[in-house]
This record gives C-alpha cells, sequence and structure tokens, in this order.
C-alpha cells in the first residue's frame, strides 16, 4: 500500500489561484493533493479540473466528500471524468460529512455506515462497467438500472473520520484512511484500533494506508497562525464527539455554542468563541519550530499524513516551508 505526503488545498479562492498553489505543492515534493468540499467555497471538482491541468504527476481528488449532498451516481461519473482529466491520477476522500454543514441541507446523519459502505460499493461497481440497481428506503437512496457509458482504472479510495466506528469501517472496505486528528496520542490510540480491525478480516496492515489528516498553520508570527486556524478548529469542534471534547477537558457548552452558531450561518462569532486549548488539541499552529516539531512527531508515527487547513496565513509560503518539513 502507497503511503501519503499529501496536502490539502481548500477552494475558498478562485480556481486559478488553488491550481498555482497546486503547481508550488507538486514542486515541494507532496505526493497528493485533496480538496475540501464545502458548498460556501467553489466546486470541488471544477477546481481539481483546473489543478488537473497545472500538474504532472501527483494524485488529486476531493478530500472529502459525502454521499448525503453527493448522490453516488454523480460522484461515480465525477471521479471517473476527473480520472481521465488526469491521466490516471484521482483519488477519493469520503466521509459521512458535517453534521453542521449538512443541516444547511436539510439533512441529518442517518445510517452512516450503511449510506458509505454501500456508496462505496456502487462506485466501484460502475467505475468497473456493471449495471447498479439498489433501493433502500430508510436511507432514501434509490438507483434504478444504472450504469456508466465509459470505464476507468483502480481509483484509491480512503475514508475520512474522527471515531471509531466509522475507522473500523474504512478497515475493512477502503484502501486507507484519512483519521482527523491532530494530537499525537489520538493518533497513536487510533492506529492501535484500527490494526486490531485489520486482524479480524483478511488484510494485512500493509494493505491499509493509515493517514493521519492534521489541522496546521504556521507563520514566523505565531498569533497570526494560530488565528488562522480558528475557522478549521471550529468546524472540527462542532463535529466532534462528546467523548472526544471531555477527554481532552475541552467546555462541552462552549463546543455547543460553536456547534448553533455554524448551523445557523453565524460564521463569524462561531470563529470568536474557539479558545486556546481547542487550538492546542486541535491544531499545530505557530512558528516554524514549533510545527516542525510536532509535525515530525506524527509523520514518524504514521509515515503518512494529509497536511490540512489553514496552511497559514499565507499558504505559498507555508506550502513551501512545510514542504521541506516532511523531506
Amino acid at each position: 500500500m502507497g503511503i501519503l505526503k499529501a496536502i490539502e488545498l481548500t477552494p475558498e479562492l478562485p480556481p486559478h489561484e488553488i491550481a498555482n498553489l497546486s503547481e508550488l505543492a507538486e514542486s515541494s515534493g507532496f505526493d497528493t493533493i485533496f480538496t475540501s468540499c464545502h458548498y460556501n467555497n467553489r466546486d470541488p471538482f471544477l477546481t481539481l479540473a483546473q489543478i488537473a491541468n497545472s500538474t504532472n504527476s501527483i494524485k488529486i481528488g476531493p478530500g472529502v466528500v459525502n454521499p448525503y449532498t453527493t448522490h453516488p451516481l454523480t460522484l461515480a461519473s465525477q471521479m471517473a471524468t476527473l480520472w481521465e482529466l488526469s491521466n490516471g491520477r484521482a483519488i477519493l476522500g469520503i466521509g459521512a460529512g458535517d453534521r453542521s454543514t449538512l443541516s444547511h441541507f436539510g439533512l441529518k446523519h442517518t445510517d452512516i455506515l450503511l449510506q458509505l459502505s454501500k456508496t462505496v460499493e456502487i462506485l466501484r461497481s460502475l467505475w468497473t462497467g456493471n449495471q447498479v440497481t439498489y433501493e433502500n428506503p430508510e436511507t432514501n437512496l434509490i438507483i434504478h438500472n444504472a450504469r456508466l457509458n465509459f470505464t476507468v482504472g483502480n481509483i484509491p479510495i480512503y475514508v475520512g473520520t474522527q471515531g471509531k466506528n466509522i475507522l473500523k469501517l474504512s478497515t475493512e472496505i477502503a484502501e486507507g484512511t484519512l483519521f482527523n486528528a491532530t494530537n499525537y496520542h489520538d493518533i497513536s490510540a487510533a492506529i492501535e484500533y484500527a490494526d486490531t480491525c485489520l486482524s479480524s478480516t483478511k488484510r494485512s496492515s500493509d494493505e491499509f494506508d493509515f493517514s493521519a489528516h492534521v489541522c496546521v498553520s504556521v507563520d514566523s508570527n505565531s498569533s497570526k497562525a494560530k488565528s488562522a486556524s480558528r475557522p478549521s478548529v471550529a468546524f472540527i469542534v462542532a463535529g466532534a464527539s462528546t467523548t472526544l471534547l471531555q477527554s481532552h477537558n475541552i467546555d462541552s457548552s462552549i463546543a455547543n455554542s460553536i456547534r448553533n452558531l455554524i448551523q445557523e450561518g453565524d460564521f463569524q462569532q462561531a470563529f470568536k468563541k474557539v479558545t486556546d486549548d481547542m487550538l492546542n488539541t486541535f491544531s499545530i499552529s505557530g512558528t516554524s519550530e514549533v510545527v516542525s516539531t510536532r509535525l515530525a512527531e506524527i509523520y514518524d508515527r504514521t509515515g503518512s499524513i494529509v497536511v490540512g487547513y489553514p496552511l497559514g496565513p499565507d499558504p505559498a509560503t507555508a506550502i513551501s516551508t512545510i514542504g521541506s518539513f516532511l523531506d
């Protein structure tokens, strides 16, 4: 199983600017680019098309899309088209989606494990040219006699998660996981759990890639670096389980307030409520000395990493700086 030295580019900037950053990421030694998928930013797949045309060898894909706001048939076609456009460099990051963001669509997390497992099964079936029929009233997922009129090669699938249930599922159905955590002990515990899950299957740890998806912000000014991380940490806190928050002594009432503000669309107030404890727990933010030390600890443990949003107040400088950390 290949391992990732990946970076997340968030299309809050116009696609041509993200494409320029993708060129820099490729020249800085990263082997994979994921684009985050949020309706309030630019479209990730249109952005990925620009990235495909601006890069040569780096793998590219959404990280992560969800099966609630994107129907599996649509996703199958989007990924297959990306595979063609990039000459076989497509990679898929898929997950359950942010609870707070799904609420804007009037959607709820229902039957998460079933939704993810069936979506992955449907995607692989369609990509190999099979016809698919599936109907489950409980999940409102209905497919009748669907088929793509073209086939593609193997598209690796990584399942994004913060928790044990979806992590276990990823060991059963995917090439790897994008485990959203920044704390070394959380990551180590998750790796041990993943290994336990793999031992109950016919797969070995060599056939599964555990990749830590880490919120990073680096700048010569530590305060600016931490300030840049507030939006990302707010969304992480809003989606975190009560158990995870309690394990790090994070005030649940503040976390609930952040979650409610995001659901109401009041992002700026949500970001202001992010505490220093939250920043330290759910991000690696600060000067190059601080960030390089903490990143090295995690990268040495996992051997596979996704350097996530925001990267830093100046993304271009941050990409070059972080790339040098991971050499």
